[in-house]
């Protein structure tokens, strides 16, 4: 093996570390990436012998430690990073304003979820016993918790 094989086995490796913390999440990259490395500094050691063996491990360590410093200090500018701030929010029942005992009316069946119209404002709610409701049935709140709104047919 000649020294051109050996900088084609470390280039390669160092490409597969980046590619894999830019654009290929999975681990399997990286990993083969991490072993071109370490098959590259091995064969600069049997090669070129113990002395350029060790300036080779030590390049190859400081070049890859530095390049994925560089990466994680300037990974928000890159074109893959998402730029924008998530506000969506789960399991949040916003404020309408109802209160046991209010009294709606469904606008879809109620199977056993579904929705229904109460002050004006569409909501979704659950039937109280499981059981199906069909489309404009009046219902009664009996019922507010876990982030649901459950009903029964009045």
């Amino acid at each position: 093996m000649d020294i051109f094989t050996i900088i084609l086995l470390l280039v390669a490796g160092t490409v597969m570390i980046v590619l894999e913390l830019l654009v290929l999440p999975g681990l399997i990259v990286g990993v083969i990436g991490v072993g071109l490395c370490f098959w590259g500094i091995y064969e600069a050691f049997q090669v070129l012998g113990t002395n350029w063996g060790w300036i080779v491990l030590i390049l190859t360590i400081l070049i890859d430690g530095v390049l994925i410093w560089y990466l994680f200090q300037n990974i928000y500018k890159s074109r893959f990073a998402m730029k924008h701030e998530i506000d969506g929010r789960v399991n949040e029942l916003e404020d309408f304003g109802l209160v046991e005992g209010d009294v709606g009316t469904t606008i879809t069946d109620l199977r056993p979820e579904g929705r229904a119209k109460f002050n004006d404002k569409i909501v979704v709610v659950y039937s109280n016993d499981g059981g199906f409701l069909s489309t404009n049935v009046e219902v009664e709140i009996v019922k507010i918790a876990d982030n649901k709104i459950f009903v029964n047919q009045i």
